[in-house]
């Protein structure tokens, strides 16, 4: 009778190594079909962001009101860039507003980013 105990024992342990060994076999093959699903098919999580609308903005002529609003820049800043041009005449090359120290490349990739070309004619 002990020897029946201890061999159900072992049946009963055997058995739920076995589902227990089934149960991560089919998990790893399940995770791996989907890896290789999103693999082959990347727009499954691809964001679709609209692409700006083109906005032209001439800075020999617009407004510092328009400077504002286009550029999104303050108020202090388009009076510098009116006076600069007020004062060295028209911008030559839309790259003439980095004279202004606050005018970096990081604006210029935005402004590109964002649609904004900037003219000067």
């Amino acid at each position: 009778m002990h020897y029946l105990k201890r061999n159900t024992k072992y049946s009963i342990l055997t058995f739920l190594i076995i589902i227990l060994s089934i149960t991560i076999s089919i998990s790893t093959l399940a995770k791996t079909e989907v890896y290789f699903s999103l693999y082959d098919n990347p727009q499954i999580f691809s964001i679709t962001i609209p692409k700006p609308e083109t906005q032209i903005i001439n800075i020999n002529t617009s407004s510092q009101d328009e400077l504002i609003k286009i550029l999104q820049i303050s108020g202090p800043l388009a009076r510098r860039i009116t006076t600069l041009r007020n004062e060295t005449g028209e911008f030559k090359e839309p790259q003439d507003l980095v004279q202004l120290p606050e005018i970096t490349c990081l604006e210029w990739k935005e402004w590109k980013d964002e649609g904004i070309i900037i003219s000067v004619k």
